[in-house]
């Protein structure tokens, strides 16, 4: 193999399949990045790495003058691009165990796996299809992810769920102790219900950086997926019947506190009072309240060796004034996914679930929802 390219394409096409490499030494041909130069796709150079949960697949234009195909170690190949000078690279590979850059009047060599030994990638089939916006999906991804479990002890909620019907694309996750639900339109064809690794969902947000285009999603029963500019991205699905999102959200009869309050107001306000609440030796690390009145909220936080805050903001309040303990580090993450000026608050009980919207959605058709738990607090 023998190619010409600009450092700064070849630095993109590494550093995005790269989030792919295994960092487990089970296997050591998952180390590597594949690299391709085949005959069947002149002018490309296909970059390929996977750890048999997620895959990646991008390909770059380059000048190809021989074909052929090399495994080089990913994060040294990684490291190398990255701290190469600006201008055209040449890679050369005249056998399965090298490979060997050119830049100005240098040249570096990396020793390298058996293509021969990687695995194959899967391949985009199956009978649901259709696309989004980038923006939109990149928006639901940060919106949900907060919510995901990050513990493998109950892998299902690990995932984000994305429930694709003719109405639309809803993305779900939830630590049982929060649930967040994502709501938006979508053109495809079938519909299904995925649950796809949390850490595959942010990636592919990461790597869709741009706010023009659109996102293609493919799904069979085991894999999905996921193809936008000039990357592929493969993910297994997490075997296992999510619960019914639906059946979580409180009936509309039961919320007995309506408020709407100014959302950095609210959240420069969290951020202090959660510096004053870690009393994690008593197990109740960041715990605030929400003390709704009929003339605004009073919120308070107390760690007995630290201190205490006390303040009030201004808020509308339609209904019952309540007083509500919740972790506030729960509440600053769904603060930081909303867009809007103000959020609001409905809210069931003092120990039951709430939710928190964007101002300006309705209670029962809101793009955005975030439900949260309150903590009782024994004194």
């Amino acid at each position: 193999m023998k190619l010409n390219l600009q450092k700064d394409d070849l630095l993109y096409a590494v550093a995005a399949v790269a989030r792919a490499v295994s960092s487990k030494n089970t296997m050591p041909i998952l180390s590597g990045i594949l690299l391709q130069a085949p005959a069947d796709q002149p002018g490309k150079l296909i970059l390929s790495a996977t750890d048999l949960e997620l895959a990646m697949e991008c390909m770059i234009d380059a000048e190809i003058e021989e074909n052929g195909q090399v495994v080089a170690p990913g994060r040294y190949l990684l490291d190398l691009v990255r701290h190469l000078p600006e201008g055209p690279v040449t890679l050369i590979s005249g056998n399965k165990d090298e490979l060997i850059l050119n830049y100005e009047q240098s040249q570096s060599n990396i020793r390298c796996l058996d293509p021969d030994e990687f695995p194959a990638l899967p391949t985009a089939e199956g009978d649901l299809h259709g696309h989004i916006p980038l923006a939109v999906f990149r928006r639901m991804v940060k919106q949900v992810s907060i919510a995901a479990a990050t513990d493998e002890v109950r892998p299902l909620f690990t995932g984000v769920l994305i429930d694709l019907t003719e109405q639309g694309l809803t993305m779900v996750a939830s630590d049982t102790h929060r649930l967040a639900i994502a709501f938006d339109d979508w053109q495809g064809e079938g519909e299904a219900k995925l649950i796809i690794p949390c850490r595959t969902m942010q990636e592919i947000a990461r790597l869709a950086s741009g706010d023009e285009g659109l996102i293609e999603i493919t799904a069979s029963r085991n894999q999905a997926y996921f193809k936008f500019d000039n990357i592929v991205l493969a993910s297994r699905v997490i075997a296992g019947q999510y619960p019914d999102y639906n059946q979580v959200l409180p009936l509309p009869s039961l919320y007995k506190t309506h408020t709407v309050i100014q959302r950095e107001r609210l959240t420069l306000a969290l951020e202090r009072a959660a510096l004053l609440s870690r009393d994690v030796a008593r197990g109740k690390a960041n715990i605030v309240c929400l003390h709704w009145q009929a003339d605004g909220l009073l919120l308070t936080a107390e760690a007995p060796d630290v201190g205490h805050i006390h303040e009030e903001l201004p808020a509308t309040l339609e209904g019952e004034e309540m007083c509500v303990n919740y972790n506030a580090r729960y509440l600053l993450d769904a603060l930081k996914v909303i867009d809007e000026e103000s959020v609001a608050f409905h809210l069931t009980g003092e120990t039951t679930p709430g939710i928190i919207l964007p101002a300006s959605q309705e209670l029962t058709k809101s793009a955005y929802t975030y439900l949260v738990l309150p903590i009782r607090v024994t004194r």
